[in-house]
């Protein structure tokens, strides 16, 4: 596997479905004004880090999971195939996501905090908890791969490869918007939110 050719490739997918979400959502973040089917329960809550589930997430989340299971669709299934896929999946939900806050002129860097984000209750070192909890997942099943199909072939190294390429590029991502100034800070912010 190349790594650079597959890295580059998963971030292109995250930054490609950021532009995308923050042209459906703009400001409102996870489908807060889209007419959308929502499922909320408090147990479900507890489970899902503060958010309901929501019509347009899973439709999304199914389409990427689609994409990425075109390569092994098209070859033949096998099952560690289908936990590197799970784990590329894990670790694009985490940038892409990162990304959105990136991309949007109503966030950016500055006001990716806890106060202006209403949908991740659950924070750990200054990041929402699902995005530790996703890149653990990501590299769990990526080390689980390996210890299925021993010998030679990917390793948890080549994992974390794919991860410094997605995170090497988010950042350069970020400088760039904040060197070329692409927020405005006189954008009207979401309903309800103060100022950072």
């Amino acid at each position: 596997m190349d790594e650079l050719i597959v890295g580059v490739n998963l971030f292109a997918i995250c930054l490609a479905l950021a532009a995308l979400e923050v042209q459906v959502e703009g400001p409102h973040g996870w489908a807060a004004s889209l007419p959308t089917w929502k499922f909320d329960r408090p147990w479900l809550r507890r489970l899902t880090n503060g958010k309901p589930i929501t019509g347009y997430h899973v439709c999304i989340n199914l389409v990427i999971l689609g994409f990425l299971h075109y390569p092994l669709v098209m070859s033949q299934w096998t099952f560690v195939g289908e936990l590197r896929i799970l784990s590329q999946y894990l670790m694009v939900a985490v940038w892409w996501d990162f990304l959105w806050f990136i991309l949007n002129p109503h966030f950016g860097i500055r006001r990716f905090k806890s106060k202006h984000i209403w949908w991740h209750k659950r924070w750990i070192l200054g990041v929402p908890m699902d995005y530790p909890m996703g890149t653990i997942s990501s590299a769990a099943l990526w080390f689980y791969a390996d210890w299925a199909q021993p010998g030679p072939g990917t390793s948890i190294l080549s994992w974390a490869k794919l991860l410094g390429i997605v995170v090497g590029l988010t950042a350069l991502t970020a400088l760039f918007i904040e060197l070329t100034g692409r927020h405005k800070t006189d954008r009207p912010l979401p309903p309800g939110e103060t100022p950072a």
